[in-house]
């Protein structure tokens, strides 16, 4: 009988790690976002065995975004905010593919709460190609760089100061400057299609230190 209830507990104890948890209610987000709003997001955890644990929203009808061994799956017409608590200076190392639809949309230096007032960098990555935006300022416009949906992409978003790279597998995107602030939070957005992130890693960067 203890046994049982011992296992029975550890798997109360593993569920709340990986598994939704309730909240409270929240805006629209967006003009490409078409979810469904209710009265509680839900919130996740990704990699609960690594030192550095996603912290995760779900945005939108959360029956929609989904979590099964670490994979994520966002379908169209939501949106989900992930960072890893205390990181800003940063590496986002994100594989992921888009099954069907044009692509997939990225906010970082995004505020955590009141997301439509702030600016924000956004890097969207579709079929046609990729574009990386300073709010509504275009900065970058790569038409080679094209999502292709039968295979997986790797993309890394990095944050040092004021500096940004986006890459798509070797591929810079773009790499510049930028005056918004840093932020622990990246948001994903499908643009009209399903989006399933294999894996997700924030490292921390550590500060360059020079010799003279």
């Amino acid at each position: 009988m203890k046994k049982y209830i011992f296992f029975a507990f550890f798997g109360v104890i593993l569920y709340s790690c990986c598994s939704p948890r309730s909240g409270e209610s929240i805006p629209l987000l967006s003009s490409n976002f078409r979810g469904y709003i209710g009265s509680a997001p839900e919130y996740f955890i990704l990699n609960c065995g690594y030192e550095n644990k996603i912290l995760g929203t779900k945005f939108g009808n959360p029956d929609s975004v989904y979590v099964i061994n670490d994979r994520l799956t966002i379908s169209p017409g939501n949106m989900v905010s992930l960072y890893v608590e205390g990181i800003n200076t940063m590496d986002a190392d994100f594989y992921l593919h888009v099954p069907y639809g044009d692509g997939v949309r990225f906010y970082f230096r995004a505020p955590g709460k009141d997301f439509e007032k702030f600016p924000k960098l956004i890097f969207e990555y579709t079929v046609r190609g990729s574009k990386v935006f300073e709010d509504k300022k275009l900065l970058a416009n790569v038409d080679s760089v094209k999502l292709d949906n039968n295979k997986q992409s790797r993309i890394f978003i990095q944050n040092e100061g004021e500096i940004v790279h986006v890459i798509v597998g070797v591929d810079t995107v773009f790499q510049g400057r930028t005056k918004l602030p840093l932020s622990e939070f990246i948001y994903v957005e499908p643009i009209n299609s399903k989006v399933v992130i294999d894996d997700v890693y924030f490292y921390q960067l550590v500060e360059k230190s020079y010799i003279y």
